[in-house]
C-alpha cells in the first residue's frame, strides 16, 4: 500500500459521526448508505467509499466502528461550520 493510500484510512465511527452531524441523528443502515452513495463535490456526484454500498454492507459498516477504511479524505474532512 502506497503512503498516499495510507493517508486516506480513516476509522470507520469517525466516518459515521460524520454521517450523523449531517443528518441530525445516529443514522439507519438505510441512511448510512444512501449519504454514502450521494456525496457531492463540484457538482459530481460519487460514492464516499470508491463504489456504492448496500443498506445490508451499512449494517456491516455500523457495527465495526473501529475498522480501517479507504475513504475520499476531502469529503469528510471539512471544516465545522
Amino acid at each position: 500500500m502506497t503512503g498516499e493510500s495510507n493517508n486516506n484510512r480513516l476509522m470507520l465511527g469517525f466516518i459515521v459521526r460524520r454521517c450523523a452531524r449531517e443528518i441530525g441523528h445516529p443514522p439507519s443502515p438505510e441512511e448510512f448508505a444512501d449519504w454514502a452513495n450521494s456525496q457531492e463535490k463540484n457538482g459530481q456526484r460519487y460514492s464516499l467509499f470508491g463504489r456504492p454500498i448496500s443498506p445490508s454492507a451499512a449494517r456491516i459498516i455500523l457495527r465495526h466502528p473501529g475498522r480501517l477504511v479507504t475513504a475520499r479524505l476531502e469529503s469528510i474532512v471539512k471544516s465545522s461550520s
